[in-house]
């Protein structure tokens, strides 16, 4: 599905991602956790074209895509989740998610079907679709910013910090709804400080360290790794 070789990633004269190699399967919940600061937003940033990067490939369905505009990158499938939501408060639910169509024009002859199905995943969005996205809890918020990036049938779905400012019920809740989005067909590569969280239900998993990848492997051998355990789990 996706594949980063030998990344290079400056902000002017600051190194951030050093010979970076990563990739997400197809049909899985990819994770990348590490200490803030580490390159992991930078790294959703580059592969959806936010960012350019000094050297590296990034590989998409086999084919390189770095001359591509982010605008290009969203129509071939890949789409981001940003931190902090991002939604347009003044407009009602049900109008985020037809802005979600501008960029499609071919695809807006499928919205409602689109829009459809993705009120079966988010019923409570069906409910509130004709009220503004600033009357929703924090909650509802964040369903309504991961419908939106649903609603264009993403191949890929980069999700930078899904449980920033919720309830840890809450968050496990999105969680599942991320799960069923995996089920359906969608790579999803998943950023959290909520490590155990994330770990549990992720398919492989990146540990994100001064932009150099530190460990990889399946999240139940992260889990019981000492270091995930004493560095990011408060263990002793």
């Amino acid at each position: 599905m996706l594949e980063v070789l030998d990344l290079e990633v400056y902000y002017g004269d600051l190194h951030i991602l050093w010979g970076l190699n990563f990739k997400a399967k197809d049909k899985q919940i990819t994770a990348i956790i590490g200490p803030n600061g580490a390159g992991k937003t930078t790294l959703c940033k580059t592969i959806v074209g936010l960012v350019s990067p000094k050297s590296g490939s990034i590989i998409f369905e086999g084919e390189k895509i770095n001359h591509l505009s982010p605008a290009e990158r969203i129509k071939r499938g890949i789409t981001i989740l940003p931190e902090g939501r991002r939604l347009f408060s003044n407009l009602t639910v049900r109008e985020n998610l037809e802005l979600a169509f501008y960029p499609f024009k071919e695809e807006r002859k499928k919205m409602q079907d689109r829009l459809e199905q993705v009120f079966n995943i988010f019923p409570i969005l069906k409910e509130r679709q004709n009220q503004l996205a600033c009357k929703l809890s924090g909650g509802q918020q964040q369903m309504l910013a991961i419908a939106r990036a649903f609603v264009t049938n993403p191949k890929l779905l980069l999700i930078d910090e899904l449980s920033l400012g919720l309830a840890p019920k809450v968050f496990l809740n999105l969680l599942d709804i991320v799960k069923k989005i995996r089920d359906m067909g969608v790579s999803v590569i998943c950023i959290d400080q909520n490590v155990r969280q994330i770990l549990e239900v992720s398919d492989w998993a990146y540990v994100l360290e001064g932009g150099r990848i530190r460990m990889e492997g399946e999240p139940k051998e992260l889990l019981n790794s000492e270091y995930v355990w004493k560095t990011y789990l408060g263990g002793h």
